[in-house]
């Protein structure tokens, strides 16, 4: 497990490192699930060099994109819609300060096998999410991956952890990854299941 993640991922960025680009397969599918923005609010956790947090905005949300290193968002180029970049720790003991129950889209993209308190990040993000909204995440699978990039992907009892206490569950393969619309219970859900 990454003991500090600024320091790592930073390392890595300023680097020159770059990770797997959004593909079409899983752009189209995330249009599919997570539709038009039309200025909703939209928050991609782990945004690195903000790729699809400018990918959001250009289907009209408005973005922001976190992330625990200043050096991913500094690569950033501009977009068609503005991004507005955070630079904090998702998972730091003073959570950002972020409008809570007001997304309606949240990404977390290659992030969630990295995690280390996947409860209470998940926690954190059903408590930004909008009633209805969707988490959307991609992932490698563990037991999909050779042994030495296991611990890139999740396991067997991660994704049951991940899929969890949503509305609906909907997952796809694309490659190696595995794309997840995760919608969260509306208001009207809430009170017919009396919660």
């Amino acid at each position: 497990m990454i003991e500090n993640p600024a320091a790592y991922w930073g390392e890595l960025w300023a680097s020159g490192r770059r990770y797997s680009p959004l593909t079409e397969t899983e752009a189209a599918l995330l249009d599919h699930h997570a539709g038009p923005g039309r200025g909703r609010l939209a928050l991609d956790i782990g945004c690195g060099d903000g790729a699809l947090a400018r990918y959001l905005a250009g289907l009209g949300y408005q973005a922001t994109g976190l992330d625990c290193t200043p050096a991913a968002p500094a690569l950033a180029e501009p977009s068609e819609g503005a991004v507005r970049y955070v630079c904090q720790d998702i998972e730091a003991p003073q959570p950002p300060s972020l409008p809570r129950r007001s997304y309606a889209l949240i990404t977390a993209r290659l992030v969630f096998a990295f995690i280390k308190d996947k409860p209470g990040f998940l926690s954190r993000v059903h408590g930004l999410l909008a009633p209805g909204g969707l988490f959307w995440v991609v992932t490698p699978l563990a037991g999909s991956l050779p042994p030495d990039l296991a611990s890139v992907g999740i396991t067997g009892a991660e994704e049951e952890l991940l899929t969890g206490l949503w509305s609906t569950v909907r997952a796809t393969n694309v490659g190696t990854m595995r794309c997840y619309a995760l919608r969260a219970w509306s208001d009207a859900d809430c009170e017919t299941r009396g919660r």
